[in-house]
């Protein structure tokens, strides 16, 4: 037990000491590197594709991947096929959907940007195994949904593991399913099946797409267990409003005009994993032909030479997002606006003409980020091989075209660490927005040649043939657990304490996080804090601040996160995480966090 608990407090010891890392700002001057190809469009959108092939997923990796150094994984899931959704293995709904559909959308805007470039064919295999996995995690009786796979891996356990996806144990690979709810999720899916059958004529993508929407409409419940902790929903409306759109344009049915325009609401942030209603209301605007509010929100943002940085998390992201959506509205020939000169200036930034004088893009450039946090890529064999480490040792892999998260500040600090799962991260909902950026830009200015893949690191030397269509009516049945109820789990006990990194942020505020459900071999922290009885008598177990029952690693994080962006997380518990009753939560609460933990 005495060498458990050492071990215990030197992993915990590495993950509070990565989620705290802060960083000096960089060169206030810019720094424009030679090879950063700031205008290479052409390659941008190619090496922008490959990231999906490196986070593919099932038992055609082999078959339809097109990284050399990736292979099928997750062979015994419960629903086959997928992307992972980050450097970690899990497979979330919310991203995953918001990443097929708003890919989708890009083609659909810029399709003659891929055919000029030769991508129709690469981004057709990402787009239908997208499709056929989500086809696959819904199960049809005639058009009516009557069970939803949501999720595919349990986000503790997976943390849980450094490796790569080929040798992860199955233990992790929990089915999350509903038969009444996940209508966020569900409407995602819908309106990625939906431009995926406008793109590539797939009856069957606009059956499921139909069938999906309706689903979600019948419910409006957003899925809760199993991604509340990593990806909290704040709601569906943005989803359906998104749908719908897709779907009056697949259809020309008048219901679902009707239903994408009365769900369309006010812009509030830009088009992302749990807010897409710009993207509808850029949908909704090529049904109208007014594209008024999407302007008047474009117009607060997209303008002036400074990066648009909206966010610490994934700041890149957000940049490339909203070029997507900038330039779907400067080629709109209804609207008005022409933004893609501030969409050259802002990817003249994300490709290294920053402070930092890093290109965002891995394997863009010889000034490329090189170590971004992913799994797969890093070719660790595990947190022992990991941890302490900024850069990969001689088992890495280049990540091509993958978009790190980059700056942290306004002002440009950024550190290329495969520690820093903050400015380092990369994801498939990262790179969504920076595919539909590179195809405008490329359809606008058309600058640029592809790489022959010969030269590309990595990459199969024959990487892309042309996909099949494939016809699937229901899932395969697991044996997991349903998860019919939309509330979280309260049962979660402490996941294993390997687990150092959250997912990515909420970016809309949440009213509740719970610690995902998971084994642990490491003693807990539960009952080490003395329950404090006040408000009304409640006993409030100190420290507990997701109200789980116990004080963990995820309850540091948390607050860690808390106190960097309070605008955006909520606490469940804010007294619980006032440790040293003061009636305010700062810092001196998070170090009495880190001490309880590491005095156990």
């Amino acid at each position: 037990m005495k060498n458990q608990n050492s071990r215990f407090v030197q992993k915990l010891t590495a993950a509070i000491c990565a989620a705290a890392m802060t960083f000096t700002s960089a060169a206030a001057a810019p720094v424009i590197a030679a090879d950063a190809q700031t205008d290479n469009y052409a390659k941008l959108l190619q090496y922008s594709l490959y990231f999906y092939d490196a986070n593919m997923c099932g038992t055609q990796v082999d078959e339809k991947g097109a990284m050399t150094w990736r292979g099928d994984c997750h062979t015994s899931d419960g629903v086959d096929g997928g992307f992972h959704d980050a450097g970690d293995h899990a497979q979330f709904g919310l991203p995953a959907g918001y990443t097929a559909s708003t890919m989708g959308w890009s083609y659909y805007e810029f399709k003659d940007a891929y055919e000029a470039t030769g991508q129709t064919a690469h981004f057709r295999v990402i787009a239908d195994h997208f499709a056929q996995f989500f086809k696959d995690s819904t199960t049809l009786s005639g058009d009516t949904v009557t069970n939803f796979v949501y999720q595919v891996g349990d986000g503790g356990a997976d943390h849980a593991e450094w490796c790569a996806p080929e040798k992860q144990s199955a233990a992790s690979r929990k089915v999350f399913r509903t038969n009444s709810g996940a209508s966020d999720i569900a409407a995602e899916y819908a309106a990625a099946l939906a431009v995926n059958y406008i793109n590539f004529g797939n009856e069957e993508d606009l059956k499921y797409a139909k069938a999906l929407y309706a689903f979600s409409t019948k419910y409006n419940r957003v899925a809760t267990e199993g991604c509340y902790a990593f990806y909290p929903s704040s709601g569906c409306q943005d989803d359906q409003a998104w749908a719908a759109g897709w779907l009056y344009l697949a259809t020309k049915d008048n219901t679902y005009k009707s239903a994408c325009a009365s769900k369309c609401g006010s812009i509030g942030w830009a088009h992302s994993w749990d807010n897409v209603m710009l993207g509808a209301q850029c949908v909704n605007a090529h049904i109208t032909g007014n594209w008024n509010t999407v302007n008047g929100y474009l117009d607060g943002k997209c303008s002036g030479s400074s990066y648009l940085f909206m966010d610490a998390w994934g700041s890149a992201r957000y940049n490339a997002s909203m070029q997507l959506c900038a330039l779907a509205s400067t080629q709109a020939k209804e609207s008005s606006r022409d933004y893609s000169a501030w969409c050259k200036g802002q990817m003249n930034y994300l490709l290294g003409q920053n402070p930092a004088g890093t290109c965002f893009v891995v394997g863009l450039g010889d000034n490329s980020a090189k170590y971004p946090h992913h799994r797969a890529a890093s070719g660790c064999s595990g947190w022992g091989d990991m941890n302490g480490h900024d850069a990969y040792g001689s088992n890495g892999h280049v990540l091509v075209g993958a978009l790190v998260g980059g700056p942290t500040t306004a002002g440009g600090a950024y550190k290329d660490s495969m520690q820093d799962y903050q400015a380092n991260e990369v994801a498939i909902d990262y790179n969504a927005g920076l595919v539909g950026a590179a195809a405008g830009l490329y359809a606008i200015y058309q600058t640029g040649t592809i790489d022959d893949i010969a030269n590309i690191p990595g990459v199969k030397a024959a990487a892309v043939t042309e996909p099949t269509t494939e016809s699937t009516e229901a899932t395969t049945e697991t044996t997991e657990p349903t998860t019919e109820a939309t509330e979280p789990t309260t049962e979660a006990t402490e996941p294993s304490t390997e687990a150092t990194e959250p997912s990515t942020e909420a970016t809309e505020p949440s009213t509740e996080l719970t610690e995902p459900t998971t084994e642990s071999t490491e003693p807990t922290s539960e009952g080490s804090v003395d329950a404090e009885t006040y408000d009304g008598g409640k006993a409030i177990l100190m420290g507990d601040v997701n109200n789980d029952g116990s004080v963990g690693v995820i309850d540091v994080i948390i607050v860690q996160r808390w106190l960097h962006r309070s605008d955006k997380i909520l606490l469940a518990n804010r007294k619980a995480a006032d440790l040293d009753r003061d009636s305010s939560i700062n810092i001196f609460d998070l170090d009495l966090l880190k001490h309880i933990l590491l005095s156990k």
